[in-house]
């Protein structure tokens, strides 16, 4: 099961949408929203079956993933600490001590070129 660990998890939020549709339906909600929250529930189904007949059809390509160039590890703090600053203008500046940090580390990333060891 191991192998197919990303199906499961698409599946599992499906099923979790589901269960959101069947509360949904105990408090009486209109059929507009019944027909798009199932079908975003049948949506989460196709994407399951998908993602397990991809892992499926070539389980060697899902076993190692790795950044073209060391300083591109950079990427996520740089992408999570632009996702605060921008927090930081709608609920308070008080965030920004949370993105600079965040900006800090992503830049000295950068420079060193840190990022995943190679074998």
């Amino acid at each position: 099961m191991k192998r197919h660990l990303s199906a499961l998890v698409v599946a599992g939020w499906g099923a979790l949408n589901g269960v959101l549709l069947a509360v949904l339906g105990i408090y009486g909600e209109s059929s507009l929203v019944f027909w798009l929250w199932g079908s975003v529930v049948a949506l989460l189904g196709l994407a399951a079956l998908a993602v397990l007949a991809s892992s499926r059809s070539g389980p060697e390509q899902q076993v190692r993933y790795r950044v073209p160039n060391r300083g591109a590890a950079a990427a996520i703090p740089a992408a999570f600490g632009c996702f605060v600053v921008a927090l930081a203008f709608v609920y308070g500046l008080w965030l920004l001590a949370l993105a600079v940090p965040l900006l800090g580390v992503a830049a000295a990333m950068a420079v060193r070129g840190t990022g995943p060891r190679e074998e």
